[in-house]
């Protein structure tokens, strides 16, 4: 089963199907079942006096779908048929992992009802849940061809999108997105603070400070996928980063990578091992090389929380500075969480232990450039107030402890501090169609003054995916 393909997916797309809303609370949940169920008889035996369905609807509309699952459950030999007891009962079970049973309660409901499309919603996700993508496909699509409500529109468009996904392991599929931007940068050449000035004699020119500039950029990404055998699968991936600095045209960048892969799939365990190259240009000539191999496991831990981590081998490689060649072996941990209540939090965090080595470890500046230990934690939430809008904001730090001394570290040993913070809102105004906008700032705090700055980002994005 490839129950942890997400990373595949858009932002958006990430936000509403790994915790998608439940369009069923007040006053909505199964309305033709609900109206009928003070008139229509019981198809197993009357209810207990015991039975409370004022309570069990109070658990449901507050969240509390475990409680209201366990308490159905007790009853359910005496109320199943009783079609909004069914409802309760099934969106319940599959909320917390039991969507056999939730699926087989919301077929009584639409055997009464054909009509209630929220229901029919509700059972096409017990269908996705239980990995029935054709069940799942057809029940989807009766509910858009009813010209539903559009957040309910937003959550079947993003589980057949998720099915697409899933069906990657039967047949070839392929997919990407494009996206350009708008932004300014504060500090687009990577400059130095000008409390550095202080510190040599030497007068420094002009750009070995922080330059401000606006920008333009382009991002894009296709990946194809071909099934070779069950459970076996061949990536692969081309992607760009092309930035276009307004008047700093020596700063522009342009980024290009190929990635190949084979990936093997089994029931919450996705392993992907890939090679990859990239190039990466500076004013229009080569600056850097890639080329190293990457080892991928995904483990999903639930349906709420997964597991991602990455062991990545590099070799990097810069013609005209080559005392910063070096080798760089990264282990990164990441874990995210997502909750069902108010804002449909979904939280993750990133674990980084790294070692870089300098190719050449007997020259003195390659050992305060290229070769140190790397630690580094990121954590973030995105949270929701709209099936199409989202706030996404985290922090991070990563601390660089070098092998070397540097010119301006008084005869101590290079560390940097690099810390980080993002805040990003995005707004899914179509199922393909997103609008971000983001605001990233960055201080490196290190001992040789001339390796300190700080740098502030702020765009707005237009993200296409097909």
């Amino acid at each position: 089963m490839r129950t942890n393909d997400m990373t595949r997916l858009p932002v958006y797309l990430l936000i509403l199907f790994i915790s998608l809303p439940q369009y069923t609370l007040a006053g909505t949940p199964g309305d033709a079942a609900a109206s009928a169920s003070t008139s229509a008889p019981n198809s197993t035996a009357e209810p207990s006096t015991a039975f409370d369905i004022n309570h069990l609807q109070s658990l449901f509309k507050h969240y509390k779908r475990a409680e209201s699952y366990r308490y159905a459950k007790q009853y359910q030999s005496e109320m199943e048929g009783d079609p909004y007891f069914d409802y309760l009962f099934g969106v319940s079970a599959i909320d917390t992992g039991n969507a056999s049973e939730g699926t087989f309660a919301l077929e009584r409901v639409l055997l009464s009802f054909p009509d209630d499309q929220v229901a029919r919603l509700e059972l096409a996700r017990g269908y996705f849940n239980l990995q029935e993508y054709s069940l799942a496909k057809d029940q989807f699509n009766t509910v858009l061809k009813s010209n539903p409500p559009e957040k309910v529109k937003s959550a079947a468009y993003a589980y057949l999108d998720k099915i697409r996904v899933s069906e990657s392991r039967y047949r070839p599929t392929h997919s990407g997105f494009i996206e350009f931007a708008l932004g300014n940068d504060d500090n687009a050449n990577g400059g130095l603070n000008e409390s550095a000035a202080l510190l040599t004699p030497i007068p420094l020119e002009a750009d070995s400070f922080g330059q401000a500039d606006n920008f333009t950029s382009v991002i894009g990404s296709w990946t194809y996928v071909h099934p070779v055998s069950p459970g076996w699968l061949v990536e692969s991936s081309l992607s760009g980063n092309f930035r276009k600095n307004q008047q700093l045209s020596q700063f522009d960048t342009n980024t290009a990578t190929v990635q190949l892969g084979l990936t093997h799939l089994q029931a919450t365990n996705k392993y992907k091992a890939e090679l990859i190259a990239q190039q990466f240009q500076l004013d229009g000539g080569k600056y850097r090389s890639l080329n190293g191999i990457n080892l991928n496991w995904q483990h999903t831990i639930s349906q709420q929380s997964s597991l991602n981590s990455t062991l990545q081998y590099a070799q990097l490689d810069y013609p005209d500075y080559d005392y910063r060649n070096s080798n760089l072996l990264t282990l990164a941990i990441n874990y995210t969480q997502s909750f069902s209540v108010y804002l449909q939090p979904l939280l993750f965090t990133t674990l980084t232990l790294g070692n870089e080595s300098a190719t050449d470890s007997t020259n003195t500046t390659s050992l305060s450039e290229a070769e140190r230990d790397i630690y580094s934690l990121r954590v973030g939430v995105v949270t929701s107030f709209t099936n199409t809008l989202a706030f996404r904001t985290s922090i991070g730090s990563q601390n660089s402890a070098y092998a070397g001394t540097s010119a301006f570290s008084d005869g101590e040993k290079r560390e940097d501090n690099y810390n980080s913070a993002d805040l990003g809102l995005i707004w899914a105004f179509d199922r393909k169609w997103r609008l971000d906008t983001r605001y990233s700032y960055v201080k490196n705090d290190s001992n040789d003054e001339f390796k300190s700055y700080t740098r502030s980002v702020l765009s707005v994005a237009m993200n296409y995916t097909f």
